[in-house]
């Protein structure tokens, strides 16, 4: 692991250290002014408007099928006789279907292309379809991923802090989003089978509350650089 790597690691568990800490400092005597609370309101809602209004596009997506974080792959090998095959599996995007089912669903939505051929593995000639994503697949990508909707901010629930340590300040910012734009396809009986997270999501089931950090820097309040991510799905 490279030093950077290192500091930017002991950086992110002491920021955790501090805003589980001031967590456990609260207590139930521990309140903000209405005008604080107001402020707050409006800075953390601020904030992550800011941060969705800079990814445009769609960006709910299906787990990652053509590699994983910044390594993506042009083509996905499948073998469909190996009913066996799951994708790479995220938190909280469980699925029970095949990777053939997955790439047959996408495929007969226009988003990817399949070409078969035969190949010897393990003294055995197998079956392998490979798959590249299409025109229309790319223009619905992020990465590795195909993405069937967009999320945007729909309300701030609730926060945690700020935590204050010397100049530095940061908080817990739990909020919800809403489901906007979603793709034609992603309704489709097929994509919802293979793909069943996509379900609650494109139905607008009640959402579920995410949470972000985020933290005081001299450029004011922004999603913090060791928040991993923001959630929405």
């Amino acid at each position: 692991m490279s030093n950077v790597l290192k500091i930017k690691g002991l950086m992110a568990c002491a920021l955790m250290t501090v805003l589980v800490v001031a967590g456990c400092a609260t207590t139930p005597g521990t309140s903000y002014s209405a005008a604080s609370k107001e402020e707050y309101q409006r800075i953390f809602n601020q904030v992550l408007l800011k941060f969705f209004a800079s990814k445009p596009g769609p960006n709910i997506c299906l787990p990652p099928l053509f590699g994983y974080g910044d390594t993506i792959s042009d083509t996905v090998d499948v073998l469909p006789d190996l009913e066996t095959q799951l994708p790479m599996q995220l938190p909280g995007m469980s699925s029970t279907t095949s990777r053939k089912a997955q790439f047959k669903a996408l495929e007969s939505a226009g988003l990817v292309s399949g070409t078969e051929s035969t190949r010897t593995l393990n003294n055995k000639l197998q079956r392998v379809v490979t798959y590249r994503r299409t025109a229309k697949g790319v223009a619905s990508s992020q990465g590795p991923s195909i993405c069937y909707a967009r999320g945007e901010l729909d309300h701030v629930v609730k926060w945690k802090g700020p935590a204050v340590l010397g100049e530095y300040q940061a908080a817990f910012v739990y909020y919800t989003v809403k489901t906007t734009h979603v793709e034609d396809w992603a309704t489709s009986a097929d994509i919802q089978s293979a793909f069943p997270t996509t379900v609650p999501i494109v139905k607008g089931a009640v959402p579920k509350v995410r949470q972000a950090v985020i933290d005081l820097s001299s450029e004011g309040w922004d999603i913090a650089e060791y928040s991993n991510y923001v959630q929405l799905e």
